[in-house]
This record gives C-alpha cells, sequence and structure tokens, in this order.
C-alpha cells in the first residue's frame, strides 16, 4: 500500500493529514500533529498504523483537532489561530469527499483541556463529520472521561462506540 495522503503548510509549522489509505480505512484524530512524514513516521503515528493493522484495517488518516505541528502538546499556541483552523476543516472537508471512510477513532487524550479554544475546535471538526460516521476509542478512557491517546495504549485493547454528541455535550 502506497497511497499517502499528507497536506501541510508551505513552511511546515502546521500539518492537516497524513495517512496511507487503503479500501478499509480508520480515521484517527489526535489533539495537534508531531512533526512526522510519511518518510519519517513518529512513536503515535506507527501505533496508529499498528493499531488499525491489528482491527482489520488497511488503510489509516491522521487527524488533528488543532493542526499546529508540535512533538509537546504544551506548546499549542496560547491563543487559537483561526486561519490554520479553517484550513484543517477544510482539508479534512475535502479528504472525507474524496475517500472512503466509515470509522472515527477519537484520540486526544485529556490534552484537549490544555487550551479553552481546544474544545470549540473539536465542535468545528465533529461538523465536519456530519452524522454518518461511526465514533470510536481505543481501550478505556481517561478517568476525566476523554478518549486515550495512541501513544499510551497497548496494541491488545480494544475498540469501544464513543458518543462524541454526549461527550461534546459535557464540556
Amino acid at each position: 500500500m502506497d497511497n499517502w495522503v499528507f497536506r501541510h503548510n508551505e513552511d511546515d509549522t502546521v500539518r492537516y493529514t497524513l495517512g496511507n489509505l487503503g479500501e478499509n480505512n480508520l480515521i484517527c484524530i489526535g489533539i495537534n500533529p508531531s512533526t512526522a512524514t510519511p518518510e519519517k513516521l513518529d512513536k503515535t503515528v506507527k501505533g496508529v498504523r499498528e493499531i488499525a493493522r491489528l482491527n482489520g484495517y488497511d488503510g489509516w488518516l491522521m487527524l488533528n483537532v488543532y493542526p499546529q505541528r508540535d512533538t509537546y502538546p504544551e506548546n499549542i499556541h496560547e491563543e487559537e489561530e483561526q486561519d490554520i483552523i479553517s484550513l484543517n476543516q477544510a482539508a479534512i472537508r475535502e479528504v472525507l469527499s474524496s475517500y472512503r471512510f466509515k470509522d472515527v477513532w477519537a484520540a486526544w487524550g485529556n490534552e484537549i483541556t490544555r487550551r479553552p479554544f481546544l474544545m470549540n475546535c473539536l465542535r468545528g471538526l465533529v461538523e465536519c463529520f456530519g452524522d454518518q460516521y461511526s465514533w470510536l476509542h481505543y481501550g478505556s478512557l481517561t478517568a476525566t472521561g476523554n478518549p486515550r491517546h495512541p501513544s499510551r495504549m497497548p496494541y491488545n485493547e480494544s475498540f469501544r462506540r464513543f458518543d462524541i454528541y454526549k461527550y461534546l455535550e459535557n464540556y
């Protein structure tokens, strides 16, 4: 399989999409993208790829609540940058209309609470999907009810349904 979907900005400070797609694809939504590229996957993206494979998916796509690239979520902008949020949502809409997907893996962890604007970014992202997708989380939720991040998950867990709308009502 070599059907890479990789979209980022010109100076490489923002990544919108990263994935290698097949016929049965899993979307994973993290909090913010690392510096991973198709040529150099990091631990998180390798974990997403492996968990997808072990669960019967032949392709995967990594998206993020906020598209600023940084290995450390604590370095996310203090204030939201609306232009990159809008471009992120546009890139997500484009990839959703160009490829077949059905399952969405919520995987942003407790980092969603790091900045007040991140939950609003998630709401906007969820609107891009509409209601024709199945939302999942992998393993158990965190103590505060957030879906766990893939880098902190063993491969022997399983996917469970995730009610994204109920989750958003609680925040």
